[in-house]
């Protein structure tokens, strides 16, 4: 019984194993049969574009700001107590050429043209009085070089007379005695005159001073009302009713509004290329956007910047306001969108940035399949690139962007 037992126990695994590969053999041999499928060659869909050569001139859209070319500290020429400001000299006011802004009291300043003018006037008074003295010693002096010639007659007479023992020595000494006598009188005389030319020469100097001086003091008293310079924008002001100014003290900043100008800054590459293409002059749009409205304004470059920020990574640049067509009150600091157009380019043609693989290289369709062109990019137009290269008009580059591209994929264009 033991042993049958064991028998079992070995024998019935077995046949089971039998079994089921008995099984597996007959699966094998049933299961149906299957045809091997051709492999089929994947078709991409791909979006082109049809190539056009043509002329482009970008637009460099930068931001920029107004800001003052000129500002200029406003001061009084002279001192003294305001009497009298303009309710338009406030922040922010805007200022026309010409109109008075500020009257100091101009009760001194009036006394000392007065003052100025007297002394003038006393002046001219004394050169009448020595111009008199000179004539009348002119005219003495040819009445005394007359009497100088009759007494010099007298002598030879006389000369005459004593030589024929007919007149006496005293009358010939009184005769010589009176020449001496006279042409020392013409001496002293013309003496005088060089003295009085002199005093006049002073006289006409002193004069000239005190014509300066009353030009002076008229300027002090028409100072004493300071008007705009220039059309202006009021910047901070510092000035109230009877505060006592000291002459060149600033009661205010102006901005000339005709020296307005576009500050904006171009990249260093941007800047490299304009450069020797003629950047100054160059000719820019700006658009002050304020609410829901905006206006536009044009201008000019025409400078660079004073300074050149590093930190910027770019220069700085300033273009004059050449036009203002919508009347924009502008004020320095308003915040601007400028447009600068950029180089012109010639049978380029423009692609977007997927249409490009490994920097240089595009696909174009050809009989279904894809074949590579050489490309060099030469500029930029907003997000489309321009290139130049081996592609001929009417062709069609994929602009749609593939893990797998490669010449000779299969494609299909899609819209």
């Amino acid at each position: 019984m033991s042993r049958m037992t064991r028998a079992s126990k070995i024998l019935l695994p077995l046949l089971l194993l039998a079994a089921a590969a008995g099984g597996a053999v007959l699966l094998v041999l049933s299961r149906p049969v299957v045809e091997a499928r051709p492999q089929v060659e994947r078709i991409w869909p791909v979006r082109v574009i049809t190539v056009r050569p043509e002329t482009r001139q970008p637009v460099i859209r930068r931001f920029g700001r107004v800001v003052a070319g000129r500002r200029v500290p406003l001061g009084m020429r002279v001192g003294g107590r305001v009497v009298w400001i303009s309710p338009r000299l406030i922040e922010g006011g805007k200022l026309t050429a010409g109109e008075p802004l500020v009257r100091i009291d101009r009760f001194d300043y009036e006394i000392a043209l007065r003052e100025a003018r007297a002394r003038l006037d006393e002046a001219r008074a004394g050169l009448g009085e020595l111009e008199a003295e000179l004539a009348a010693a002119r005219d003495l002096e040819t009445l005394i070089a007359e009497q100088v010639a009759v007494a010099q007659r007298e002598v030879a007479r006389q000369e005459k007379l004593r030589g024929r023992k007919v007149a006496t020595e005293k009358a010939l000494d009184a005769a010589r005695l009176e020449l001496a006598l006279r042409r020392v009188s013409l001496r002293e005389n013309r003496r005088r005159q060089a003295t009085l030319e002199q005093r006049l020469v002073q006289q006409r100097a002193t004069i000239a001073k005190l014509e300066a001086a009353v030009e002076r003091a008229r300027r002090d008293l028409a100072a004493t009302e300071l008007a705009a310079p220039f059309d202006a924008i009021v910047g901070a002001v510092d000035v109230g009713l009877g505060r006592e100014l000291r002459p060149a003290e600033t009661i205010a900043t102006l901005y000339d509004l005709a020296a307005l100008e576009i500050a904006f800054t171009l990249t260093d590459r941007e800047f490299a290329r304009l450069w020797p293409d003629g950047l100054v002059g160059r000719r820019v749009e700006a658009r002050w956007y304020r609410g829901g409205g905006s206006f536009a304004l044009e201008g000019a470059v025409s400078r660079l910047a004073s300074e050149i920020d590093a930190a910027s990574g770019g220069v700085e640049l300033r273009a004059a306001i050449t036009a203002n067509p919508d009347g924009a009150p502008l004020r320095p600091g308003a915040f601007l969108e400028v447009r600068v157009p950029d180089l012109v380019y010639e049978a380029v043609v423009a692609l977007p940035r997927s249409a490009l693989y490994e920097g240089d290289r595009v696909y174009v369709v050809e009989n279904g399949r894809l074949q590579p062109r050489r490309v060099e990019r030469v500029g930029q137009d907003g997000g489309l690139l321009l290139v130049r290269g081996a592609l001929a008009a009417g062709e069609r580059v994929v602009v749609s962007r593939l893990a797998e591209i490669g010449p000779g994929l299969r494609v299909r264009i899609v819209s």
